[in-house]
């Protein structure tokens, strides 16, 4: 069972003194409500309407500063829930006042909303008001706001799968054709990523192209862009004799051709599209001095380190690497009650695209590195295949992370 850090805790509460003033923040689309209150509770202030506007925000800097003045208060911190990207610019705004902003997670707010009034029923002021009441008891969460490089890999990161997904969807949809059309070519080429398959794709799509345009022409095409090159004139007769023999669809119109034609272009873009982002996380790592200590790793390059640092952002946020196993979720969940004993599973709770990663990097490194291998071998012998993976990397991000800090 994890040992909770119950000093950690009281620091958080030490913190808030006399002279903080605890605002909370429930984070809307148009508009944020507010509530403002001291140490002990006390409510100074409701406003339900702070708009995200630059009317609204010197409205709410004009408040805050009143507060100060009126109180004494020399000290700002302000909790909010991380609402989809709408909690972005009032947390930024308030960070470059030099306020302190603090995540709460959801489920407490819903949890403490009903520990308050006894009752599920919600608005935005009375869970501006139940927010405060988390934050000034110290009960927010420690993750750091990142902003510079490390928010720039994040960016790119996330836009890098957005575009990732959109290029599966094509490559499916092209296999779909191919099913009706030329599903012989499945049994010809390895995949869908096969840079022959598109080229010939590309140029003669269905069975009769192949049939018109004839070997010699299949094989010019399959040599430019393929690099086994000596085998090409052998996968062209393959391709031209299953044409032949085809079981595809027979009735071909204009917009089948087209169809094929835009999710082969889609596919194109995309592919220059990751290419063009992989260069872009090279540039911001360059601006990391640790990152050099990371790409060391066997089987780790460009594109996983730059995804592992912008999820994670500064490692020099978290205090122990076990911090980081449990931002990214992978933290033991248990579920005992008496005698009964639950099945331990991770929690699943942080970031899934650094939890995706950190699989990616723990199962590289195993195949790369002897030392690693060696490491997980020992672990399989009393664990679970993917369980002792992630034991394996756990300790390459120690080690590492160790190191880059000396």
């Amino acid at each position: 069972m994890r040992k909770k850090n119950d000093n950690r805790q009281v620091e958080k509460r030490q913190r808030i003194t006399g002279a903080t003033l605890v605002i909370g923040m429930d984070i809307g689309c148009e508009f944020n409500a507010m509530c403002l209150m001291n140490k002990e509770g006390t409510v100074l202030g409701r406003y339900p309407k702070i708009y995200n506007s630059r009317k609204g925000f010197d409205y709410f800097h004009g408040i805050v500063e009143g507060m100060k003045k009126k109180y004494g208060f020399t000290d700002v911190l302000i909790g909010m829930e991380p609402t989809g990207h709408y909690w972005r610019k009032i947390a930024f705004f308030a960070m470059d006042k030099n306020h302190e902003v603090r995540f709460i997670r959801t489920t407490a707010l819903k949890h403490q909303r009903e520990l308050d009034e006894s009752s599920s029923a919600k608005n935005d002021m009375r869970d501006a008001y139940t927010i405060g009441n988390i934050v000034r008891e110290g009960k927010y969460i420690d993750t750091v706001i990142e902003d510079g490089v490390f928010r720039q890999l994040r960016t790119l990161a996330h836009t890098r799968e957005r575009i990732q997904r959109i290029s599966t969807g094509a490559k499916h949809a092209l296999k779909g054709v191919l099913e009706d059309y030329f599903p012989e070519l499945k049994s010809i080429f390895w995949s869908m990523n096969a840079k022959g398959l598109l080229a010939l794709l590309e140029q003669c799509p269905f069975p009769g192209d192949v049939l018109t345009i004839g070997p010699d022409t299949l094989t010019e095409i399959l040599a430019k862009s393929t690099r086994r090159k000596k085998k090409a004139r052998e996968k062209a007769l393959m391709i031209y004799e299953a044409a032949g023999q085809s079981v595809g669809l027979k009735c071909i119109g204009e917009a089948d051709r087209h169809r094929t034609a835009l999710f082969l272009s889609e596919i194109r873009h995309s592919e220059g599209q990751l290419k063009e982002i992989e260069l872009r996380m090279k540039t911001l790592l360059q601006k990391i001095p640790f990152a050099e200590y990371i790409l060391s790793m066997p089987g780790i390059g460009v594109l996983t380190c730059g995804v592992f640092l912008g999820e994670l952002g500064d490692p020099y946020n978290f205090r122990d690497p076990k911090q980081i196993v449990k931002y990214a979720g992978y933290d033991p969940k248990e579920h005992d009650s008496g005698q009964s004993i639950g099945r331990k599973i991770i929690s699943k709770k942080g970031r899934w695209l650094l939890r995706k990663y950190l699989y990616f990097m723990a199962m590289r490194v195993v195949h790369r590195s002897p030392f690693f291998k060696k490491y997980y071998e020992n672990k399989q012998k009393t664990m679970a295949k993917k369980r002792s993976a992630l034991c394996g990397g756990y300790k390459t991000r120690q080690s590492h992370l160790c190191t880059a800090q000396r």
